[in-house]
């Protein structure tokens, strides 16, 4: 990666894309590279994205800065969609006037709505799918109670999917957080490119940058 600088939301963003050139690439970042954000560095928040200007257009400046946002929805005010995203990041570095970077927009580059959880979910071993099953059995139930009860959030889903696939114990439960996830375990996740057109999507843009 000596051409190259990550930028993305979240902690599980870094994790994936951090296992995903491991496997396809052979490049290793340690758990301390990584939390240092060396290489792929975790934004918590694409609003935080405006506050790094020196660090992409000065520190960073001989990198090509790829970057990694959710497309999110109309509920998302100032990136309403994969849309209203591209233009968010495009304005953003025209102010800067940068123009050494790309940007790649979950769940798959091209559905104008939707997050990171959506392209996980895209990815698990089917072996499992009926967690998510039994997920939306769970969602039908409390639309159908008419109570207002909230639907919780995309995030609670892919925890629960490690959770129910991971042991009891303190060390196992730790693997269900965002920072312990391994997304090269093949119980959990489909990790072949050429069986899964999700990861296909994200080889392809990598593709460019990385041998």
């Amino acid at each position: 990666m000596n051409n190259i600088r990550i930028f993305c939301e979240g902690i599980s963003d870094q994790r994936f894309l951090r296992d995903f050139i491991l496997l396809n690439y052979g490049f290793e970042i340690t758990d301390n590279q990584l939390k240092k954000g060396e290489y792929i560095h975790c934004l918590n928040g694409w609003t935080n994205l405006k506050n790094l200007k020196s660090r992409i257009t000065e520190e960073n400046s001989e990198f090509t800065s790829v970057i990694f946002l959710d497309a999110d929805d109309e509920h998302t005010t100032g990136k309403e969609g994969k849309e209203k995203t591209v233009s968010f990041v495009n304005d953003l570095m025209k102010s800067w006037n940068w123009k050494n970077y790309d940007l790649y927009v979950f769940p798959n580059n091209n559905e104008e709505f939707g997050e990171v959880e959506d392209f996980l979910e895209q990815i698990i071993n089917k072996e499992n799918k009926d967690i998510f099953e039994c997920w939306n059995n769970f969602e039908e139930c409390l639309t159908s109670k008419s109570k207002g009860y909230n639907i919780p959030a995309k995030k609670s889903k892919i925890y629960l999917y490690h959770e129910a696939l991971h042991g009891n114990t303190n060390e196992e439960k730790n693997k269900c957080k965002d920072k312990e996830r391994n997304f090269n375990d093949e119980k959990l996740w489909e990790t072949d490119v050429n069986k899964n057109n999700n990861l296909m999507s994200i080889k392809q843009f990598l593709d460019k940058y990385l041998p």
